[in-house]
C-alpha cells in the first residue's frame, strides 16, 4: 500500500486533536517499556510407556522362541505351552521388578551393577529351573525319565542366558536413549540461546533507529517545524510496524519494502532534494518470508554514508529479485565511496544484520559491500528458509 496513505501528514499547529498527540506519545512509551517475552521450557522427556512397550515386545519374542525350543525338545505341545504360559510371565515380572527397584536408579557403581546382574541372572535361572521341574513333575509325571530335558542344567543355562541377554539389551538401549536425550537437551538449550540472542538483536534495532530518527527531528524543529511534524508521524507509523510483529521473527519481503519506503521518506523530508530513492520489487519475491527489519539496516547505512561521501544528490536504489525458487537477492546501491573506518567502534546496524544472518541462514547467505565505479553496492543473498522462523 502507498506510504502516503499509510502515514498521512498532519499539522499539529492547525488544530490537531490531543488524541493524535497522545497516540504518538504512546508509541514511544511502548517502545521504551518493551521487554522480551519469556519462552516456556519445552519438555522433551521420553514417554513413560516406552520401556513397557519394549519390555513387552521383548518378552513376547522370548516366549515364542522358548515355545518353539520346547516343542523341539519335548515333542509335546501341551507341556511346551504350559511351561511357556507359566515361566515366561514370571520372567516378565522378575525383569520388570529389577527395572523398578535396581536398574533404573543410578545409585550404584558400574562394577556393583555388573555383579548384581550376574547374581540375579543366576538366581533367576535357578528359580525358573525349579518352576519348570515342578510343572513337569506335577502335571506331566509320565514324561520319559531318560529325556535330556530332565537334566537340571538345561533350564538353568537357558534362563540365565535369557536374563543376561535381557540385561545387556536393557543397558544398551538405556545408554542410547540417554545419549539421544542429552543431545536433544543440548540442542534445545542451544536453540533457546539462539532465539534469545535473535530477540536481543531484534530489540537492539529499534532504539538504534529511534535514536537516529529523533536526532533528525530535533535538527528540523527550529528551522522547519512542518517537516519535523511529518517526520514524527512517519516515525510513529514506522515504530507501529516495528512493534506489531513482536512474536513473528519473519515477515513478507513486501512488508519490509514498505517499511524501507517509510524510513526513506523520513530522510527525504530532512534532506529535501538531496535524497531520492527508487524501489524495484520482483512480484515473485514479495511473498517470500525474510527476517524482520533485515533490509532497513542496509538502507540506513546507504543514507548515512552516501550523504557523507557522494557529490551532488544521493540517489538510492533498492532492488529485490528472486533468481530461483530458493533464493532471494536484494541490492542497495548509492553513489559514493567505501571509506575505511576511523575508529574501533562497530557499526551497530551492519554488525547486527550480519549476526542475525548467521543465526537465521547459517552458511546460506551472502552480504557484501563493494565499490563499483562511483557506486557502492550492498548485496544480500538469502538461500532457503530462515531458521527459527
Amino acid at each position: 500500500m502507498p506510504v502516503d496513505e499509510t502515514f498521512p501528514a498532519m499539522d499539529w499547529s492547525t488544530g490537531t486533536s490531543q488524541d493524535e498527540k497522545r497516540r504518538v506519545t504512546e508509541v514511544f512509551a511502548t517502545l521504551a517499556d518493551r521487554r522480551p517475552a519469556a519462552t516456556a521450557p519445552d519438555d522433551t522427556a521420553a514417554p513413560a510407556g516406552s520401556f513397557w512397550r519394549a519390555h513387552t515386545a521383548g518378552w513376547i519374542f522370548i516366549a515364542l522362541f522358548g515355545l518353539a525350543s520346547r516343542m523341539a525338545t519335548f515333542n509335546d505341545l501341551a507341556l511346551a505351552l504350559t511351561i511357556t504360559l507359566i515361566v515366561d510371565p514370571i520372567g516378565f515380572a522378575l525383569t520388570a521388578l529389577a527395572h523398578k527397584t535396581v536398574l533404573s536408579r543410578p545409585l550404584y557403581r558400574p562394577a556393583v551393577i555388573v555383579g548384581l546382574v550376574l547374581v540375579c541372572s543366576i538366581l533367576g535361572g535357578l528359580l525358573q529351573m525349579v518352576i519348570v521341574n515342578i510343572v513337569k513333575d506335577g502335571l506331566f509325571a509320565d514324561l520319559d525319565q531318560r529325556s535330556m530335558a530332565r537334566a537340571d542344567s538345561i533350564p538353568v543355562i537357558y534362563y540365565t542366558a535369557v536374563f543376561l541377554g535381557w540385561s545387556l539389551a536393557y543397558f544398551w538401549i538405556r545408554a542410547d536413549v540417554e545419549a539421544r536425550s542429552e543431545r536433544a537437551h543440548r540442542s534445545e538449550a542451544q536453540a533457546a540461546a539462539t532465539r534469545a540472542e535473535l530477540q536481543r538483536l531484534r530489540l537492539q534495532l529499534d532504539p538504534h533507529f529511534l535514536f537516529n530518527a529523533l536526532n533528525t527531528v530535533a535538527v528540523e524543529i527550529p528551522d522547519n517545524p512542518g517537516a519535523a511534524l511529518e517526520m514524527t508521524h512517519r516515525i510513529a507509523g514506522y515504530l507501529r510496524y516495528s512493534l506489531d510483529p513482536q512474536t513473528r521473527p519473519v515477515c513478507p519481503l513486501s512488508d519490509e519494502i514498505e517499511a524501507v519506503r517509510a524510513y526513506v521518506r523520513i530522510q527525504e523530508l530532512r534532506f529535501d532534494d538531496r535524497l531520492r530513492c527508487t524501489v524495484e520489487l520482483d512480484p515473485c519475491a514479495g511473498a517470500v518470508p525474510v527476517p524482520h527489519l533485515i533490509v532497513q539496516g542496509l538502507v540506513e547505512n546507504a543514507v548515512k554514508h552516501g550523504l557523507r561521501t557522494s557529490v551532488g544528490p544521493l540517489e538510492i536504489r533498492v532492488a529485490a529479485r528472486r533468481p530461483d525458487h530458493d533464493t532471494v537477492a536484494i541490492e542497495v546501491t548509492n553513489p559514493g565511496r567505501l571509506a575505511p573506518r576511523t575508529d574501533d567502534r562497530p557499526a551497530v546496524g551492519l554488525a547486527n544484520t550480519r549476526r542475525r544472518l548467521e543465526l537465521h541462514y547459517p552458511a546460506r547467505h551472502e552480504l557484501t559491500l563493494t565499490q563499483q565505479g562511483e557506486t557502492v553496492v550492498a548485496r544480500l543473498v538469502l538461500k532457503g528458509t530462515a531458521c527459527f522462523a
